[in-house]
């Protein structure tokens, strides 16, 4: 159970902040016109629409970090704070008073530097230049008071299960409650969440609900995204986004109709596809894929995996699910080669068993991978038609002059998925739903026999999600390759997908046909 803060006392309701007539633009090009909102002292909201990039503009437009050209933002919460700052002669701003948590967030190493790589997380001796959770959230303290302590916060988060954990270690999951955490820490007046839920297990999201009341009852105003089905009931107020514009909305029942509305929309256009698939398995003679044998995984004192007993057979679709830290991305890591520990067990892939001689690239060249943290290893320098050509080579970011017909295929699978626009901008400007699909593109570009989705289409809207569902079934459909699907969504599962590995505390839970 959570221990709700006593509620704070809020002043007579009069503008906490207030948008009028709003033009305003991110990297030059125009988000929103005649932008109207007000959030009144003891509101929280929730903001859905039909793009997930709209919907996290929105809050960047709170947060102050896109460029407003006509109209006015103003924010009457920070006036008291800033004046009584400044009267101290200290540097402030309205934004020490919010705290934001976006879908892109990132932790530092030791040196205070984000310079982590995909494969360090498996590494136990290269880990420990990250801090463990514990350390980190003690760093990061905020000096403003307020109701929420350490202690606190760790038990609103339920962190004590991973505080000793280094944050590289972290599972997606339990890295975006930590996100949540750090922001709480901060006992901002103005709480910022960009689809919270996304990544969480069943369980904790069966406790959102209970999660946001108690931020929102020790007096902190919330404004998050989320779909129709996750609305939390404490919170009263609704925002529907399109078009450049928000609309107020009364009826919860209504974003339901709306949000499916647009979901119509979310059609796979198969031909744009079809010259780009090949059939995976015609003739290859393999008659395995993965199998593990009493496979064990331990760092230290903890057990990750515990006696593995599995088998994936050429075109098998696999759902993999289990809570946050149940071994899930452990044994990913074992398929993709990444973990060392691969060579003290018994793990064969495509019929040849680990450790036979075979190099890290003979392991990745059948696999491709799509997961949420991926993206954010790459160089900063690289453009998103590199970030896909990289698949080639199975290096993360290109660093060999590529052939004309290989820069073609890259042009082919960016515009077969609406994407043409972003080829040479750089990767990490552009929106994250835009930056799945790249890498959807990037793993696809090989042809793998294998493909390996970690919760992949995270940070997209609804209607992308459909699109990214049905462009998987389609390609399993058309290449025969295996696919293994990480979800704790079952609506995200792709048609096909008909066994099931579960794991629980590192042991295999469940195993069957659906």
């Amino acid at each position: 159970m959570i221990d709700k803060e006593p509620k704070v006392t809020q002043r007579p309701a009069d503008d906490f902040l207030v948008i009028k007539q709003a033009t305003v633009l991110d990297q030059g090009k125009t988000l929103f016109q005649q932008l109207d909102f007000t959030l009144m002292n003891g509101e929280s909201w929730v903001i859905l629409g039909t793009s997930g990039k709209e919907r996290t503009a929105f809050l960047e437009t709170l947060m102050g970090r896109t460029t407003l050209v006509a109209g006015s933002i103003k924010r009457p919460f920070a006036a008291d704070y800033q004046k009584e700052q400044s009267s101290k002669g200290i540097v402030n701003s309205f934004r020490d008073l919010i705290a934001f948590v976006s879908q892109k967030y990132t932790f530092r190493n030791k040196s205070s530097q984000q310079n982590f790589y995909y494969q360090q997380r498996f590494n136990s001796s290269e880990s420990e230049d990250t801090e463990t959770v514990a350390r980190y959230l003690k760093q990061a303290e905020s000096n403003i008071p307020g109701p929420w302590t350490l202690e606190k916060v760790i038990s609103l988060f339920n962190l004590h299960e991973f505080k000793d954990k280094s944050l590289i270690k972290l599972s997606n999951g339990e890295t975006r409650r930590l996100a949540m955490a750090l922001a709480l820490l901060k006992n901002p007046r103005l709480f910022l969440m960009d689809m919270p839920m996304t990544g969480l297990d069943v369980q904790t999201r069966s406790h959102f609900n209970e999660l946001i009341g108690a931020i929102i009852e020790s007096g902190i105003q919330v404004v998050m995204t989320c779909t129709a089905g996750e609305i939390p009931s404490c919170i009263s107020r609704y925002g529907w986004l399109g078009q450049g514009k928000l609309v107020a909305v009364e009826d919860p029942n209504i974003l339901m109709e709306w949000e499916n509305r647009s979901l119509m929309q979310g059609l796979v256009q198969q031909e744009a596809f079809r010259g780009l698939l090949k059939k995976v398995f015609q003739e290859s003679g393999i008659s395995t894929v993965i199998e593990m044998r009493g496979v064990t995984i331990r760092y230290q004192d903890s057990v990750l995996l515990d006696g593995v007993n599995w088998k994936v057979l050429p075109g098998e679709k696999w759902l993999i699910r289990g809570h946050n830290g149940a071994g899930k991305s452990t044994l990913i890591s074992l398929v993709l080669g990444e973990n060392p520990q691969s060579y003290a067990n018994d793990i064969v892939l495509f019929d040849r068993k680990r450790g036979t001689g075979e190099s890290i690239w003979d392991v990745k060249r059948p696999v491709g991978f799509v997961s949420p943290e991926l993206g954010r290893y790459f160089p900063s320098n690289q453009t998103c038609k590199k970030v896909v050509l990289s698949g080639l080579f199975d290096t993360m970011g290109l660093f060999k002059k590529p052939t004309s017909s290989q820069e073609a295929l890259a042009d082919a699978w960016l515009e077969a998925f609406r994407l043409p626009h972003v080829a040479d901008l750089n990767f990490h400007r552009i929106s994250l739903e835009e930056q799945r699909f790249c890498l959807l593109a990037r793993a696809m570009i090989k042809s793998p026999r294998l493909l390996v989705l970690d919760e992949a289409s995270q940070g997209m809207d609804e209607e992308q999600r459909i699109r990214f569902r049905q462009a998987i079934s389609f390609f399993c459909e058309e290449t025969g390759m295996s696919l293994l699907f990480v979800s704790h969504y079952e609506e995200d599962v792709p048609a096909g997908v008909n066994r099931v590995l579960a794991l629980n505390q590192g042991k295999i839970s469940e195993l069957t046909t659906k």
